[in-house]
């Protein structure tokens, strides 16, 4: 890859990684998922820069060129995102199944709970007072 190519990767993947902070900082992107980001921004711009570590990595897939080891190497990421996100997605629907479950059984009970004014009323319907 040429020098321009390097520098104007490492360029997008430094604000790539100053969007991931601020994100997180601003609290728009929880920290876990900020993690994953810059893991990945950080392993794609140690790859480009570093261009031994390409070719080993290119020579550990069994790719040809460059290219296709980092085409491999963001479809596995991508994927591995699609079932990290499936996993939170599942458990969110766990979690909220759960809580209408008992706001329901809290709003029946509620309602088959007498209510303070019912029973003060009961209490002096019958009872002659002493």
């Amino acid at each position: 890859m040429s020098t321009q190519g390097i520098v104007l990767i490492d360029i997008v993947g430094l604000g790539l990684v100053l969007v991931v902070v601020n994100l997180v900082r601003t609290h728009r992107l929880h920290v876990g998922y900020g993690v994953i980001w810059l893991l990945a921004v950080l392993g794609l711009m140690t790859m480009v820069t570093f261009t031994p570590v390409m070719t080993a990595v290119t020579l550990a897939v069994g790719a040809t060129y460059p290219a296709s080891a980092m085409s491999l190497l963001a479809f596995v990421f991508i994927i591995a995102v699609l079932i990290f996100f499936s996993v939170q997605l599942s458990q969110l629907q766990a979690r909220q199944v759960d809580l209408a479950q008992s706001l329901a059984l809290r709003e029946l009970l509620d309602r088959e709970a007498p209510r303070p004014a019912q029973i003060e009323a009961q209490d002096t319907e019958g009872k002659p007072s002493i």
